[in-house]
């Protein structure tokens, strides 16, 4: 019989969890690609965005973008961050929740899985034109002014050469840069052991978004919509995790650590606590078991019997207990 579930704590085996993510990620990417809108309703929108920005004094891109324009070697760096990190990071977070944090794995698959398919909704209602591709806006495409330094397309932001024509240019809103980059800041800042991994938790989503808005490739609308989506996704996966759980509850399959709620305690769950249960009252019941085969009189009667020439326990003639007069050898008189 194939297992698809680790006995330890209930979560899928390797390879059906690897198959699951290649199956999703390649779904993401197609589908990522086929979601562009027109090119004026996507212009439309990317204008509207910096009109709402500058009436709430948060049209801050341009000066981050220009500054970093002037710093060149800084400039490839943030070039190559947002062209590596998006698919090095989050994958690498997945990896280590599911060998070191399998309690917290299943709730951060799935808060993932569903942040995606928001975002993916995003791109298909809100087509949006990335600041980068806002004619006359002043914007510098970064990624494109130091192409020569990367294997990246010099008119298509992140995607490799010869292969600008799979990608969406329009799939700004929400930014899943910032979105996945939350993730896993979140995850490793909550769950990491050492104090030098969780700081490197917590700098890492501040940094995506300065590289996404420095290099003109998202709006600071983009980054709350991602974070947005991140927390609608969260609640998603509550209730999917809930769901599951009482579908595996119904069936009398027992749960594993995997199984708790998304954002749950990490104590053990209720198939635990009823196998505690059952131990504990099969053992009450080993010891009343032996308790009746023991005899009548209780503890004293399995006492070794005194020898008739030594003298008897003074307790048991407190007791009350009749005793025999000892009997001395060699007789008297």
């Amino acid at each position: 019989m194939v297992h698809i579930r680790r006995r330890s704590d209930g979560l899928p085996v390797v390879w059906v969890e690897v198959a699951m993510i290649v199956v999703f990620y390649y779904t993401y990417t197609a589908t990522r690609s086929v979601a562009g809108g027109s090119v004026h309703n996507a212009l439309a929108v990317g204008w509207d965005i910096m009109r709402i920005q500058a009436d709430l004094h948060l049209d801050i891109e341009l000066g981050l973008n220009h500054w970093l324009q002037g710093v060149p070697a800084l400039a490839v760096a943030c070039c190559y961050y947002y062209a590596t990190l998006h698919f090095i990071v989050t994958p690498a977070v997945l990896v280590w929740l599911y060998r070191k944090r399998a309690r917290s794995y299943l709730a951060a698959r799935w808060t993932i899985v569903c942040t995606t398919v928001i975002s993916l909704t995003g791109f298909f209602l809100v087509p949006t034109a990335p600041p980068r591709l806002l004619p006359s806006a002043g914007f510098i495409d970064t990624m494109a002014s130091f192409h020569n330094w990367g294997w990246w397309a010099g008119d298509s932001s992140a995607a490799p050469k010869g292969l600008a024509g799979i990608t969406n240019q329009f799939a700004a809103m929400p930014s899943l840069h910032c979105a996945w980059a939350l993730w896993c800041g979140w995850n490793i800042a909550r769950l990491a052991r050492h104090r030098v991994t969780r700081v490197l938790g917590v700098l890492y989503p501040g940094a995506t978004i300065f590289v996404v808005m420095a290099t003109a490739n998202h709006y600071v609308l983009d980054v709350l919509g991602g974070w947005f989506a991140l927390g609608l996704g969260a609640v998603a996966a509550a209730v999917v995790m809930r769901l599951a759980h009482g579908q595996r509850r119904s069936s009398g399959r027992p749960t594993g650590h995997g199984d708790q709620p998304a954002g749950g305690p990490a104590d053990r769950g209720d198939g635990q606590e009823e196998q505690a249960a059952q131990v504990a009252q099969a053992e009450q019941q080993e010891q009343q078991e032996e308790q009746a085969d023991e005899p009548a009189g209780g503890a004293a009667d399995r006492c070794p019997r005194q020898q008739p020439h030594l003298p008897q326990p003074a307790a048991i003639v407190r007791a009350g207990v009749p005793v025999r007069p000892a009997l001395v050898w060699p007789p008297r008189g």
